[in-house]
């Protein structure tokens, strides 16, 4: 049984990789696009680095109570609690 902090560094892990590689993808294209239909086709990596984006912040929630808790689990400081109910994020499922 995984603990609800696991569950949760997981989605945000696979919500990191994501954003990054479509950010590596948009980067790549602006160094190699030269040309306005290739320019065109920027928009596709940026969208998607901004939907993992909106993945993390509105879509990671508490099992227990669908509080957001993308945002708190994204920062530097270590979370151990849910704010909306207080459950421990070191309970298990």
């Amino acid at each position: 049984m995984m603990t609800i902090r696991e569950r949760l560094k997981e989605q945000m892990f696979k919500a990191r990789v994501f954003a990054f590689g479509f950010w590596l993808l948009g980067a790549a294209g602006m160094f190699f696009a030269s040309g306005n239909a290739y320019q065109a086709l920027l928009f596709v990596p940026f969208a998607g680095f901004g939907g993992a984006v909106l993945y993390m912040l509105f879509f990671v929630k508490c099992p227990k109570c669908g509080a957001r808790l993308g945002q708190a689990m994204s920062g530097m400081t270590r979370t151990n609690f849910c704010p909306g109910c207080g459950v421990s994020l070191d309970t298990r499922l």
